[in-house]
């Protein structure tokens, strides 16, 4: 497996800043008893449906802050 050119920006695309918003959101109401009692199950999954489809879409849009690495090593 091989990562991909731009690996080291990869904190730059809106996929991986939703996805960790996502993941801290998740440990929060998990490790964080006052923080479930604020949203009920329901609304929580729809919340966690409607970020995931976030992401998904936010994979599909073409960033101008991720500069393109050539594919070939400099010989």
């Amino acid at each position: 497996m091989n990562l991909i050119p731009q690996w080291q920006q990869l904190w730059k695309m809106y996929s991986v800043q939703l996805a960790s918003l996502l993941v801290l959101l998740n440990l929060a109401a998990t490790y964080w008893p006052s923080f479930q009692a604020l949203l009920s199950p329901s609304v929580w999954a729809a919340g966690n449906a409607i970020i995931g489809l976030a992401i998904g879409i936010a994979r599909a849009i073409p960033q101008s802050s991720i500069t393109p690495v050539d594919d070939k090593p400099a010989a």
